[in-house]
């Protein structure tokens, strides 16, 4: 007579049941190290967090101390040691600081760089502040023509509120480059737009433009 837990079908079976009987243990175990997986990442990612912070505000503290500390050229040499290390976090800080003080002792190509830097990475406001630092720098480094090419990109993207502002760099701007077409166009904006109390003044900006445009004066 066969014995039926030796037969191989019973083995099978057998062994069957104690995959059955495994698999959730298995899975158990897969399933906890993804989790301490996560949990590990997880963790890091706030520590890595936490040195971010940690940097940001070193950072900072240096500028401080170099804007309290330091002057001239001095300064803007420590600050530009500094910019090379910032973290993203505080770099804009240090970079307009950069701008400050460089256009302070009549560096304006630098001043110009800086002020370029951080309207490439600021938010719309702060993006339009750095476009307006950007165009006065090359303005006064003799650029007058790029300036135009500037202040007219931040008339078409910047915020209502700074329309004027834009219009009355880009009037002066391009009068300096010899755009008269331009010139009187910002004008006339600020006429149209109403936020000019001494429209008088307007008027007669526009007469002479339209004057020199006419005799073409270069």
């Amino acid at each position: 007579m066969t014995d039926p837990i030796s037969s191989p079908s019973a083995k099978s079976q057998a062994n069957d049941i104690a995959a059955i009987l495994q698999a959730p243990l298995v899975h158990w175990k897969k399933t906890l190290a993804g989790v301490l997986v996560v949990v590990a990442a997880a963790g890091g990612y706030a520590l890595f967090g936490v040195y971010q912070k940690s940097q940001v505000e070193k950072a900072e503290n240096e500028l401080g101390g170099i804007v309290t500390s330091k002057a001239g050229a001095e300064r803007l040499a420590a600050l530009e040691a500094l910019a090379k290390t910032a973290p993203a976090g505080a770099r804009d800080g240090v970079l307009l600081e950069i701008a400050k003080t460089a256009q302070g002792l009549g560096d304006f190509a630098k001043a110009a760089t800086a002020w370029q830097s951080v309207s490439g990475n600021a938010p719309a406001g702060m993006k339009t502040v750095a476009g307006l630092g950007y165009a006065s720098a090359l303005a006064k480094a003799g650029q007058d023509a790029k300036a135009v090419e500037v202040l007219e990109g931040l008339a078409v993207s910047a915020p209502k509120p700074f329309a004027l502002a834009v219009d009355q760099q880009l009037a002066a701007a391009a009068e300096a480059a010899g755009q008269w077409q331009k010139a009187i166009s910002a004008f006339e904006r600020m006429k149209s737009n109403g936020n000019v109390q001494n429209t008088g003044y307007l008027d007669a900006r526009i007469a002479a433009l339209k004057d020199k445009a006419a005799k073409g004066n270069g």
